[in-house]
């Protein structure tokens, strides 16, 4: 039937990405058969793909009510839901889909994922375990579970579900992602020994898996080995010469330890080659950003940070990261924004919070400043800069005895830069104070 060879268009378009081209093949197999809920519900996910969002629900209604037992538009529903930051009406969906269809697995591992993304671990456990309980040999659900607890927090329970999968798994790279998933959690348990022996039988086994060299690695480096750290990145890049995800991480490595001038070109490289080879990834740019930076590349930083927002146009870090490199150029309207852009996205980010109220501590706007750091502090009781600069605004009132609360809860917190209060004109009556000179003299000590 003709309806049907432009519905298979249109799901041919869809998959390729041509959401407006296959939503017309879809009105056009409606107009030939405007009952079909195949067809209604077509058009439906064509509607939700493009943000239509009124348009997709009423489609995926019409679909339901005819024919109310199919799963396909409750599913649909539940992602306009979603969407719509509407859980209980998601959760509603989800259940009903699972009534009309009870072996449809993906249907629980969308719940399980969505009580998962709400901070709902014990939901999402039991949701898994509604499934698992009478499907026993599922290693993708058990892997799936454990994937969705792993990123809730939940490392003991996400430790059995990739465990139980590697008792089931009989496909390789099921195994190899089990075994895997299985050290990540070791390692956030902090069984770090079980962890490493974990890595090392992924990469015996499969010595391409380069997601295991990058877990070691990261996992030698979580536990203060950066040698170790160092020379598992290596390895996994002469096992893994094409992955551009090992450079990234050998890149970021030899950044964070903050190493000689060859080894900031050597991280440049990386980043370069990784962005070459995965162009359209922005943790990649973000990566050569930083290594721009590192090698005193400002411009080039500022391209990359560009080059991510052309991905994502409303990526905080990168947003954040152009604010700080404006505000050095002293262009303060442009980093405005860009912070202002970056809390959007991410409104409780601390070092965006300072980061925009020393916009307002240079132009000496103080009540403004101080607004902002107590929303920093109110994030992160223990960001050290934001005490600081409070210490500095209260000093500047003359309010020594605050200032003095603020110093303390800075160097608890991890400040040491004495030089600073040292020097800063605002601390000078406190010079002879003995309680701002035993402060001085912890930041040294420690």
């Amino acid at each position: 039937m003709e309806y049907e060879n432009l519905l298979e268009q249109g799901e041919t378009l869809a998959g390729e990405g041509l959401v407006e081209d296959a939503l017309s093949r879809f009105e056009q197999a409606l107009a030939l058969a405007p009952e079909e809920p195949e067809v209604i519900e077509a058009v439906g996910r064509a509607l939700l793909e493009l943000g239509r969002l009124e348009e997709a629900e009423a489609s995926f209604v019409d679909a339901l009510d005819l024919d109310p037992a199919w799963p396909a538009p409750r599913l649909g529903l539940a992602a306009v839901c979603t969407r719509r930051e509407e859980p209980f009406k998601v959760v509603h969906h989800l259940e009903r889909a699972i009534e009309a269809d009870p072996d449809a697995a993906e249907t629980y591992a969308e719940l399980g994922r969505y009580y998962g993304n709400l901070g709902e671990v014990d939901l999402a456990r039991a949701t898994f375990e509604r499934w698992t309980d009478s499907h026993s040999e599922d290693p993708d659900m058990f892997i799936n579970a454990g994937l969705t607890l792993f990123d809730a927090g939940d490392y003991p329970n996400a430790l059995g579900f990739f465990e139980a999968a590697l008792e089931t798994a009989a496909d390789p790279q099921q195994v190899s992602g089990a075994r895997t998933f299985r050290a990540n959690a070791l390692d956030m348990l902090g069984r770090y020994p079980e962890a490493v022996e974990a890595y090392e039988e992924v990469i015996e086994a499969t010595p391409d898996w380069w997601e295991a060299h990058a877990n070691l690695g990261i996992c030698h480096a979580r536990n203060a080995r950066s040698e170790a750290a160092e020379s598992a990145l290596r390895r996994g890049l002469a096992e893994c010469p094409g992955s551009p995800e090992i450079r990234d991480e050998l890149a970021a490595h030899l950044l964070s330890e903050s190493r000689s001038g060859a080894a900031l070109q050597e991280a440049l490289s990386l980043a370069e080659e990784a962005v070459a080879l995965g162009r359209d990834e922005p943790r990649h740019l973000h990566t050569l950003a930083e290594s721009r930076l590192a090698n005193g590349d400002t411009d080039g930083a500022a391209s990359s940070y560009q080059s991510v927002l052309e991905l994502d146009p409303a990526d905080p870090a990168a947003h954040l990261e152009l604010g700080l490199i404006q505000e050095s150029l002293g262009a303060t309207p442009e980093a405005e924004r860009h912070f202002m852009e970056s809390l959007k996205g991410d409104p409780a980010n601390p070092r965006a919070l300072y980061s925009y109220a020393s916009l307002y501590y240079a132009s000496e706007n103080f009540e403004a400043a101080e607004e902002l750091l107590m929303r920093s502090l109110a994030a992160e009781p223990g960001y050290s800069p934001a005490l600081s600069a409070l210490a500095s605004i209260r000093a500047r009132g003359g309010d020594y005895e605050s200032a003095l609360e603020y110093i303390e809860r800075a160097v608890e917190a991890g400040e040491r830069d004495v030089e600073h209060f040292k020097s800063s004109q605002e601390f000078l009556p406190l010079h002879d104070d003995p309680e701002f000179r035993a402060l001085l003299l912890r930041m040294v000590e420690d």
